[in-house]
């Protein structure tokens, strides 16, 4: 997920993947992301539980925060 602050708000780019996985994080609760893994039968898709695996390892960043560089 990548957020982007503008001079007046923010952008998030986040692919269908990233946003199911989200949407699923915030409906369980903050708690369910560290509950989560990848191993368990929890009815993720294949590139849902690969990013969560990556996000868990830290081989993958969860959200990255840059600075609107126009004007």
């Amino acid at each position: 997920m990548k957020i982007t602050r503008m001079k007046k708000g923010y952008r998030i780019n986040l692919s269908d993947t990233e946003y199911d996985l989200l949407k699923l994080i915030n409906m369980e609760g903050i708690q369910a992301f560290y509950e989560l893994s990848a191993d368990d039968q929890t009815g993720l898709e294949q590139a849902e539980k690969r990013i969560l695996t990556e996000i868990q390892t830290m081989k993958r960043d969860w959200m990255v925060i840059t600075e609107d560089r126009r004007g």
